[in-house]
């Protein structure tokens, strides 16, 4: 077994039984089955960490599907690269799921120091709340997030960086905001107008905290905005005292991440299937 087999069966292991704010959690013989509070119109299932048995996929394929169409509800199978039978995408698009664009599943070491490029910037720009090295531009600060009305701004950069509404998140974040030990949230901001977000999962005793939320605008790209929100939420998911941080990469942020020293671990696909009529 490769290192990053194990690192995922291990993450696997971790995380497979964990509840996810918002969702009820059913735990299904082959795989993990969350189901949305809330009545958005635009509220998913999710499936994931799928184990299906040797000859039977097609069929437990198809019991998901004929399940939501009867609930009429859409839903995401999460499928990592590293998940048998190694054809279950192709599986999958047999029977009507469309994959998104994929993404690169990576960890980052958090008892290792940060790469020296992060920290060989100056630390002498305005907005750098203490402790952080990395460099913004002036009229950039970083903000920590704690009122539910905030979320207005993150639901807005999210918006315009990825063409469709996430309103139907905002349930799930402002129940996570109000208990911080699980959840911290951050947004950067260009003269009060919000240009990046950033937050952090740290589900209950789960050993590997999650990065979500990791945007910057196009217009403030490459300008150290997203390395400072990512340094901000390594220096308090160390201090937290985790050894893993765990991130779904976007093809947009994966080079950034490469070089900040995540280690890819294998590619995953959010698989989708339309059941609404």
């Amino acid at each position: 077994m490769t290192n990053e087999q194990q690192l995922f069966e291990a993450y696997r292991a971790d995380r497979q039984g964990h509840d996810i704010e918002g969702f009820r959690l059913e735990a299904l013989p082959h795989l993990s089955r969350y189901l949305p509070h809330s009545d958005c119109a635009d509220a998913e299932a999710l499936l994931c960490f799928s184990r299906l048995s040797a000859g039977q996929e097609a069929r437990q394929i198809r019991e998901q599907i004929d399940y939501f169409e009867a609930r009429g509800q859409d839903f995401e199978w999460k499928l990592y690269g590293l998940e048998e039978p190694a054809a279950l995408k192709q599986l999958l698009e047999a029977q009507g799921f469309v994959a998104d664009e994929p993404e690169l599943f990576m960890l980052y070491p958090l008892l290792e120091p940060l790469l020296e490029r992060t920290h060989a910037k100056a630390s002498a720009t305005v907005g750098l709340p203490a402790g952080l090295s990395a460099a913004l531009p002036a009229g950039v600060s970083l903000r920590r997030l704690v009122d539910p009305l905030d979320l207005d701004d993150v639901l807005q950069v999210q918006a315009q960086i990825w063409g469709r509404d996430f309103e139907w998140l905002r349930a799930k974040l402002a129940a996570s905001l109000g208990k911080p030990e699980e959840m911290s949230m951050f947004c950067a901001y260009a003269d009060g107008q919000p240009i990046g977000t950033g937050w952090t999962d740290y589900p209950p005793g789960s050993r590997f905290p999650e990065l979500h939320g990791g945007a910057v605008l196009p217009a403030w790209r490459g300008r150290g905005v997203y390395s400072a929100l990512f340094e901000l939420r390594f220096i308090e998911a160390r201090a937290r005292g985790f050894e893993w941080m765990a991130v779904d990469a976007s093809l947009m942020s994966r080079p950034i991440l490469e070089a900040i020293g995540f280690k890819p671990i294998c590619p995953t696909w959010p698989m989708r299937y339309r059941a609404r009529p």
